[in-house]
């Protein structure tokens, strides 16, 4: 792509420059430039010399001495002329063509002796062949022999118009070729500063039509101002002596018609403001003081202009090339300063550079470069999507959609852009709902360990209290690796080092405050290139794994110690019997048997109950509070009576339901009363209580166990409450222990229990979304209190 963008940037180097040489010319740039150079010129104007003044033909000369040519005899000329030679002019413009005889010779010889008192110039007059007469031949007219020997200098005094027809340039030389005649007002500027002609830069002379004649040296026109800007006065009154001699001692002297006179040719002229009339004789006074002060302006041509167009151009396109990206600044200010360099160099250095080739050579390369550009990118696009769709998505593949007409190949691109979209947009959707809802805790982080997404597993393993939300408001995003893992306390001494990365080391073991357990696992992402572009942390949670291990070592001591008790006793009865002990008694033999047997028997029973309570699916039905209470105290009512322990019940509500599964609450509630009945002497009472909040929230159940047994110290009732596997026991609160009822605002006790009764009780409780919670005093007694949420008929599911 970059030789094809190069190739294309030399291309265009190479064929602007000349499509702009030849637009230039056009007639749309062409009065463009002239707009902007009238503009300009006009802001430029020159302040009219003192030192020329018109003698002017005008519209009162006329009506003094009579209407032109007749009855203006050269004698009058003449009479002028030898009035001006008396005030000794520096020069004299006798804008007159003299090339024909008048009626009286004797004018005529007046005349030219007359010119010989003054320095004198005479034009030429120019003849066209479509107005040349009978015998005359086109070009310029000669004046007479003895008016061109007693003339300074004859020369051309053509006013030349440019395409639009406005006057703004003279030439200095024009004429035929090798017979080209000096421009007069050149001749007069150059007598006057000591100088010949050639004494200005000419140039290459250029055809002016197809017979051969040719022009030379252009020079444009500062105009000083509209009519009547120079120093006037009527030719009337010098011909009478009415104007003092020192208004026209030592002056360039142009004698000539005005407008008002109706006789001269008046032509149109630019930057004398807007575009306005002035009579030949006032061009030449603008000329010949711009010749003469040296502030004409020359128009760039032939090799100079060409570098001059092509120069911008050139830049631009190195500009461009070396920074795409600011293609438009680039134009805009190579425009603007084309624009300021031409203003400039015509206010300061008089030369015209036509600002418009440029310009639009500018523009051109800026919208060639920028299509070129446009449509690579197209290319390289379409490429690249149809790359992107032949991809195989599988289950990320959309819909397929209908074809439609396409008009041209960017609805075509849009359209397969489209469909690359939604692909990409279904697997991200896919994948980051299957993120989301991994079971595994996971977290995506950058190449610095900052964490940018991270699912629901990952938020309930390490932010406390967290509700999970969506993936959009995540609590861990911003926060680094090392920040979150300084918030968990590692199983072993740490072994980064300073230096290392910080993914060294993550696989250690390590507990939240919450008693949590996890390992992390990274694995860094890297792009087709095999550079690293992110990490993803895989946080496998251990707690349940570390729990079922410390369970299932206390299970083993318990089997190998209470499952092994009575068999023991068993085999050292049978012994003491065997060996004939003195102390042995035959008759007790049985009955210590079966009650060690029937020992064993129960404590099977209550592991298998245990496990059902763990691992038994639960029916659960609508059931009041108090039939479970009633049910569990008639299961324990026989035992309690042959144990002297009274038995009472109070019912505080009638209507407490529960969702529940009543044998296996029921079974839950039984374990307390006998724990109770156990540790209750002979003649004490147990009171077995149900409550419940019905109109307040929360709604509760509670349902409660007190006795008035040995009672335990606090140490071994945080011992029988505490969570298993929890690293440090939860706190409690003591209840006194004269207190009828547990204390609503008793705080929450997760069940933990060391025997399979409590165990029992706290895998019930666990399964109905319940609370345990317990208080006790040494020598008074205990109190077990259990609370679960009251059923609500609109719903039949467990909220906490």
């Amino acid at each position: 792509m970059r030789r094809r963008f190069f190739m294309e940037w030399v291309l265009m180097a190479l064929l602007l420059p000349p499509a702009m040489w030849m637009l230039q010319r056009s007639p749309g740039l062409a009065q463009a430039d002239l707009a902007l150079y009238d503009w300009a010129i006009n802001h430029s104007r020159p302040e009219p010399s003192p030192d020329v003044l018109i003698v002017g033909i005008d519209e009162r000369s006329l009506k003094t001495l009579g209407p032109w040519p007749w009855p203006w005899p050269r004698s009058v000329h003449a009479k002028l002329l030898e009035e001006l030679a008396q005030k000794v002019p520096r020069a004299v413009l006798l804008d007159l063509y003299l090339d024909s005889e008048s009626p009286n010779p004797e004018d005529d010889r007046r005349l030219a002796r007359a010119m010989t008192q003054v320095p004198v110039y005479l034009p030429l007059r120019y003849v066209s062949s479509a107005d040349a007469s009978a015998g005359e031949v086109p070009g310029f007219q000669e004046p007479l022999a003895m008016f061109a020997r007693s003339a300074k200098q004859v020369g051309h005094a053509t006013l030349s118009t440019d395409e639009d027809g406005v006057a703004r340039r003279l030439f200095l030389l024009e004429g035929e070729r090798g017979a080209m005649r000096p421009y007069v007002g050149w001749q007069m500027a150059s007598e006057l500063a000591g100088s010949s002609p050639p004494a200005y830069d000419l140039g290459s002379s250029k055809m002016r039509d197809s017979n051969g004649w040719q022009t030379q040296g252009p020079f444009g026109i500062p105009f000083a101002g509209p009519a009547g800007t120079w120093r006037t006065v009527p030719y009337v009154s010098v011909l009478r002596g009415e104007v003092p001699a020192e208004l026209l001692r030592g002056k360039l002297i142009l004698v000539g018609a005005l407008a008002d006179s109706k006789l001269g040719d008046v032509i149109p002229v630019a930057g004398a403001g807007p575009i306005t009339h002035l009579a030949g004789i006032e061009l030449h006074a603008n000329a010949i003081d711009a010749l003469r002060g040296k502030h004409t302006v020359r128009f760039a041509d032939g090799i100079w202009l060409a570098v001059w167009t092509a120069l911008p151009l050139w830049l631009a396109l190195t500009l461009i090339l070396r920074a795409a990206r600011q293609a438009w600044i680039i134009a805009l200010g190579l425009g603007v300063a084309c624009l300021t360099l031409c203003l400039v160099v015509l206010w300061h250095a008089r030369l015209w550079l036509p600002p418009m080739a440029p310009l639009l050579g500018i523009v051109l390369a800026y919208f060639l470069w920028s299509w070129r550009r446009l449509d690579a990118l197209f290319g390289f696009f379409g490429e690249r999507v149809a790359a992107l769709n032949a991809v195989p998505a599988g289950a990320f593949e959309p819909e397929l959609r209908a074809p439609a007409q396409a008009w041209d190949s960017v609805e075509v691109q849009t359209r397969a852009l489209d469909v690359a979209i939604d692909r990409i947009a279904q697997m991200q959707a896919l994948l980051t709902a299957g993120l989301w809802h991994m079971p595994v805790a996971v977290l995506v982080c950058s190449t610095d360990g900052t964490i940018t997404q991270s699912n629901a597993a990952a938020r309930s393993l390490l932010v406390a209290d967290s509700l999970c939300g969506s993936f959009v408001d995540d609590p861990l995003r911003g926060l680094t690796m090392s920040a979150v893992l300084l918030q968990t306390r590692r199983e072993g001494p740490a072994v980064l080092g300073d230096t290392e990365h910080w993914s060294k080391g993550l696989d250690a073991e390590r507990t939240t405050a919450r008693g949590q357990i996890f390992r992390a696992h990274a694995a860094e992402v890297v792009d087709a290139r095999g550079a690293g572009t992110g990490w993803v942390i895989v946080l496998r949670d251990l707690t349940s794994e570390r729990q079922a291990e410390r369970e299932r070592e206390q299970w083993l001591r318990f089997l190998s110690h209470d499952m092994r008790t009575p068999q023991i006793n068993i085999l050292g009865l049978l012994d003491l019997h065997a060996t004939g002990a003195p102390d042995a008694d035959p008759s007790l033999l049985p009955d210590q048997v079966r009650r060690e047997a029937e020992r064993s028997l129960a404590l099977a029973d209550g592991f298998v109950d245990l496990i059902q309570a763990r691992l038994h699916t639960y029916r659960f039905i609508e059931v009041p509070a108090g039939t479970i209470a009633l049910d569990a105290v008639d299961q324990v009512w026989a035992h309690a009576k042959a144990c002297g322990v009274t038995l009472s019940t109070r019912l505080e509500v009638e209507d407490a339901t529960l969702w529940a599964d009543a044998a296996l609450l029921t079974r839950a509630i039984v374990n307390l009363l006998r724990n109770a009945i156990r540790h209750s002497a002979a003649g004490s009472s147990i009171e077995l209580c149900v409550s419940a909040d019905v109109d307040t929230a929360p709604r509760r159940v509670r349902v409660s166990v007190r006795d008035q047994g040995e009672g335990m110290t606090s140490q071994k009732m945080e011992s029988l409450l505490r969570p298993t596997g929890a690293s440090s026991p939860p706190t409690t609160v003591d209840l006194p222990a004269s207190s009828g009822n547990m204390s609503r605002d008793m705080p929450h006790v997760a069940v933990r229990s060391h025997g399979i009764g409590m165990a029992i009780v706290r895998a019930v409780v666990e399964r109905h979304s319940g609370l345990l919670r317990g208080v006790s005093v040494p020598g008074t007694g205990t109190t077990f209190v259990l609370d679960f949420p009251l059923y609500l008929p609109e719903s039949t599911t467990i909220t906490d």
